[in-house]
């Protein structure tokens, strides 16, 4: 699915005219700042945006659930027994990194056939051995990692070809299971908590769990030259140039201190994004599945 993005060049504008300047390149330069400071804020206000919600395999290790970890979530192979999640070995095949499916013998390597040096997903009896029993999908990619997507079936695969999904960076815990949730099945519902190592599971567990968290935001907005993202969030426009704005008049220090930007009209911009992460329901089908001691999950607004 597809989120809507504004550009770049349009949340600039709209914090142009919203503050009745026309920035030169010094001033856009530090306005850059404060869209996105804005980009933060409003990021943080809510654990339920969309696009940063994720519900993905994970790895208890020692009790742990690390907030980065070095795998992939393959899902919807014709080959059914070749999804699932596929962690690092720490060894190489061909001098590139390869990921097992946990407790099980499929690897993701990089096999040189011919002419071709490119990713494959295989059974095979080790990480390392020199060829493999089936060979499923390749995805016809001679990069440091796998395409998440342009698969191609191999000799042994079967359509469709396979999703080959990094696992994300957890910002903010939400909970996990102990199977797939939303999938036919009723896994069990688990509790952990947070320290200085990681995600501490409260059940004696090591292995497979599902988790559901906040990806990071990480993106630094911009005109998408040196490493910027010019594609904003369209549900953060509004709010971003807004905000923006009224920090740039503030800024421009008024004798009287006099803001045409009201901060009402900033904090009700904030509030018309928040309640539309209400309208598309997040909340009543997540957020209301995590009862702790505490009681209901009141963090959204």
């Amino acid at each position: 699915m597809a989120f809507k993005t504004r550009t770049w060049d349009d949340v600039l504008g709209l914090t142009e005219a919203r503050s009745g300047n026309a920035f030169s390149s010094t001033e856009k330069t530090r306005v850059g700042h404060l869209i996105n400071s804005a980009a933060k804020y409003i990021y943080e206000e809510s654990r339920y945006w969309s696009r940063f919600l994720v519900l993905e395999p994970r790895l208890v290790e020692r009790g742990y659930i690390a907030f980065t970890e070095d795998s992939f979530n393959v899902y919807g192979a014709g080959v059914e027994e070749v999804n699932g999640l596929y962690v690092t070995t720490g060894e190489e095949f061909n001098s590139h990194p390869v990921w097992k499916k946990v407790d099980e013998d499929y690897y993701i390597r990089r096999e040189t056939h011919g002419e071709h040096n490119t990713w494959h997903l295989v059974q095979a009896s080790s990480a390392t051995a020199p060829t493999a029993d089936k060979y499923f999908y390749s995805d016809g990619h001679g990069g440091s990692a796998p395409d998440e997507s342009g698969w191609s079936v191999d000799d042994d695969g079967i359509s469709p070809t396979p999703i080959t999904q990094a696992t994300s960076e957890i910002d903010e815990y939400i909970g996990h299971w102990d199977g797939a949730k939303w999938q036919g099945s009723d896994p069990m519902q688990m509790s952990a908590y947070l320290d200085q190592n990681g995600i501490r599971v409260t059940q004696p567990q090591d292995g497979l769990v599902y988790v559901a968290f906040k990806k990071t935001f990480t993106d630094v907005l911009g005109d998408g030259t040196g490493g910027t993202v010019a594609d904003i969030p369209a549900e953060w426009a509004e709010y971003i140039s807004y905000s923006a704005a009224r920090a740039y008049r503030a800024s421009q220090a008024q004798p009287d201190g006099y803001n045409p930007i009201a901060l009402r009209d900033v904090e009700n911009v904030l509030g018309q994004a928040l309640i539309k992460v209400g309208k598309q329901g997040v909340y009543n089908t997540l957020a209301n599945q995590f009862k702790t001691r505490y009681g209901m999950d009141v963090s959204i607004r």
